[in-house]
């Protein structure tokens, strides 16, 4: 077996709700969920996007690679998936093109501000009830805390993802920020 290989099935025991279990390698991702009832049954629960979108950062940064959106959306089979992953290492620049793509779109600030002027919007109806207008102060802070730590978040691990690829393939450019 192949050290990619083995260091696929290792992440995947990692990061799956049910480790040790028997799974198909046809459609191993699924398996990430605890007893999958179809095919790309992780793509339909929070919880197994949850799981699939960790596997797939943590075998991302392990084998130096990015992959894109499609990579992404297709259910792999495991052996295909550690194909794409030997594609990938022999050529960086489809990695770096995917992951230049990511930072170039990032979150969605439209989102943010619409939610901000809807709920600003709330509290300048409720001023005049001081529960009903903490409230809407609560939930404007709390959600703009939880967009900055997702954010910050997922920035800090495109730089690392970054920095590992250009390190790992003996590129010499400077990160993005």
């Amino acid at each position: 077996m192949s050290d990619i290989k083995n260091r696929t099935i290792a992440l995947f025991e990692k990061h799956r709700a049910a480790p040790g279990v028997a799974f198909d390698p046809e459609h191993f991702l699924d398996f990430l969920l605890k007893s999958p009832p179809t095919k790309r049954a992780v793509y339909n629960s929070f919880s197994g996007l949850r799981r699939l979108n960790a596997f797939m950062d943590a075998l991302q940064l392990e084998c130096a690679v990015c992959f894109s959106q499609n990579d992404r959306e297709a259910n792999y089979s495991l052996d295909k998936i550690v194909a794409r992953i030997e594609q990938l290492q022999r050529s960086p620049r489809g990695s770096l093109a995917s992951l230049s793509n990511q930072l170039k779109g990032g979150p969605d600030v439209n989102f943010v501000l619409i939610v901000n002027l809807v709920l600003l919007v709330a509290l300048a109806f409720l001023r005049a009830r001081g529960f009903g207008a903490a409230a809407i102060v609560m939930i404007v802070v709390a959600f703009n805390c939880w967009y900055a730590y997702f954010h910050f978040k997922a920035r800090r691990y495109q730089r690392e993802l970054h920095q590992r690829l250009l390190t790992t393939h003996g590129i010499d450019k400077p990160t993005h920020d």
